[in-house]
């Protein structure tokens, strides 16, 4: 552990907070800080900024408040994604699934879904979850009582299936090939840990395709776990475990019958002591997705980490889950977590420090949920606070294994990007012999680059990308610039000498495109305001006369 500097949990959060008398812990108010910067302030496209999007500003400029891009910022902050490690071949797929299927039919499990694969706009259910494999029911999404998801919408079901391939493509990648298809001679099997599990998505099928590794579902909610046990082994009891090679606490650690190599632990991620070699976790709520970086690093696991909820890391913001759980509810983790995130360029070359109050600000918006915004320019600056809080994420493990020369870590996303909107995938390996390019260095991913560009063009201009003309906004595309403008345009056309003309646009248009309009009557120099209270009633009025 001395080749890591993890920090420790941060001690000064105060006692904890009151509780009312259903238990749920009492909200906090807290006064926020007046800011040097609280006057209204506007992006390069004359629009007013957000407050989220003044930090964002903050953070890129050479000085709180100033308009003018800091480039060693722009350097050091600026998310670069990676691609996906390679997919198994279809040889080694089909090598992996038949060693596999003799232990299933040996288990006596169900084999194949009767219901036929997912297929959403065209894509069908990816591998391992596709009716060639033929999983067996209880690894499946979806279907009979037996699978472990039992998801039956088709839409749902085949982004579950997608995320849990593009998580179980890294760790295959990671696991090394010997290791796939036979027993290991080393003292402990070779073992993934799925944290925050729940009812064994993830576990499951990993268990089924490895089923010469130890694969342990970890997870607070005791009721997910039985119920991944009652899938799995039907009614067969699993047993708890008291002597064996998993160190946990007996009361904790249980086996399943059917699948050997599948365990469950009830407890913290905190609390697992066991030595792993691959940590893995799917949406793991809040905080949650940094205790499984720490413990990955404390155990020098490699990792592949998918996080959630990212406003739960505000200060301020409670964890239902958590405190549902355990009774807990108070932070153990400081953001930002990395000392280049926090105070940029650091000791006398520091340009500015980024503030917990500025991580509250982008933490909060990074909980971003709207699938159809995904490859649109609408709201990338919120995809790119997502991105900014994973990249903080990377440089602290970058930092904590700073003295391991062969230590990597990427971050990419899933592939396609449409299977969640929480689709930012962190992978980290120690060594070149857990590499899972092979003898490759990871590969760039420019195609995940436009969001922050988009977002950077909105702050700042043309000072992010100089010669550029005509790229779509933050709050806009290019193509409802054009058509808006060309409206406006045509009907001060038709009422050139009518200076009493009002041109009002209709209602139910929704916030964005009514503040394009306004932007777009401003730059022409014309009058413009709104009516309407309700948010049915609002509507954009545009006058003849100029301002």
């Amino acid at each position: 552990l001395s080749l890591f500097h993890l920090p420790h949990p941060d001690p000064g959060h105060g006692p904890p907070r009151p509780h009312s008398r259903s238990g749920r812990p009492k909200p906090t108010y807290r006064r926020k800080p007046e800011r040097s910067n609280m006057s209204p302030r506007t992006g390069a496209n004359g629009v007013q900024l957000k407050k989220f999007e003044c930090v964002l500003c903050d953070m890129f400029s050479t000085s709180p408040s100033s308009d003018v891009i800091c480039r060693r910022a722009l350097d050091e902050l600026t998310p670069r994604f990676h691609r996906l490690p390679p997919e198994l071949c279809p040889r080694e797929k089909q090598s992996l699934v038949d060693r596999a299927r003799e232990r299933w039919e040996g288990r006596g499990l169900e084999p194949g879904r009767p219901d036929g694969p997912v297929v959403v706009d065209g894509r069908p259910s990816p591998w391992p979850f596709d009716p060639a494999t033929s999983l067996p029911q209880c690894g499946c999404v979806r279907g009979g009582g037996g699978a472990v998801g039992n998801v039956r919408s088709a839409e749902r079901a085949w982004r579950k299936e997608a995320q849990l391939a593009n998580l179980i493509r890294c760790v295959l990648a990671l696991v090394p090939e010997g290791v796939r298809g036979v027993s290991s001679d080393s003292p402990r099997a070779f073992r993934i840990v799925d944290f925050a599990g729940g009812t064994g998505h993830l576990a499951v099928p990993l268990a089924l395709l490895l089923p010469d590794c130890e694969v342990v579902c970890v997870d607070l909610k005791k009721r997910s776990l039985d119920l991944m046990h009652s899938r799995v082994d039907g009614m067969v009891v699993s047993e708890s475990v008291v002597d064996h090679k998993v160190h946990c606490q007996s009361s904790t650690l249980r086996k399943s019958k059917r699948i050997p190599n599948l365990y469950s632990y009830h407890g913290t991620i905190q609390s697992y002591e066991s030595d792993f070699d691959i940590g893995v976790s799917l949406h793991a709520c809040g905080e949650a997705s940094d205790w499984v970086l720490r413990k990955c690093l404390e155990r020098r696991a490699s990792w592949v980490v998918c996080s959630c909820c990212c406003g739960k890391l505000r200060r301020d913001a409670s964890n239902p889950y958590v405190f549902q759980s355990t009774g807990a509810n108070e932070k153990q983790v400081t953001y930002p977590q990395s000392k280049t995130f926090a105070s940029l360029g650091g000791g006398n070359n520091k340009v500015h420090t980024i503030t917990a109050e500025d991580f509250d600000e982008v933490a909060k918006v990074s909980d971003y949920s709207q699938l159809g915004d995904i490859r649109q320019p609408k709201n990338a600056c919120r995809r790119a606070a997502k991105s900014l809080v994973e990249w903080d994420r990377l440089l602290f493990t970058k930092e904590a294994t700073q003295q391991l020369e062969d230590a990597t870590v990427i971050l990419a996303k899933m592939d396609p990007w449409e299977a969640s909107c929480k689709n930012d995938i962190l992978i980290g390996w120690l060594s070149l012999d857990t590499n899972p390019f092979g003898n490759a260095k990871p590969v760039s991913d420019p195609s995940c680059d436009n969001d922050f560009q988009i977002a950077l063009d909105h702050l700042f201009g043309d000072q992010s990308s100089p010669g550029k003309t005509g790229r779509d906004q933050n709050d806009w595309t290019a193509k409802e610039a054009h058509e808006i403008e060309s409206q406006i345009d045509e009907w001060v056309r038709d009422n050139r000498e009518d200076y009493d003309a009002i041109l009002r646009f209709p209602t139910r248009m929704g916030s964005r495109l009514r503040k394009l309009i306004h932007y777009t009557a401003e730059i022409k120099g014309l009058r413009h305001w709104g009516e309407g209270k309700k948010e049915s009633d609002k509507a954009v009025l545009v006058s003849n006369r100029r301002t």
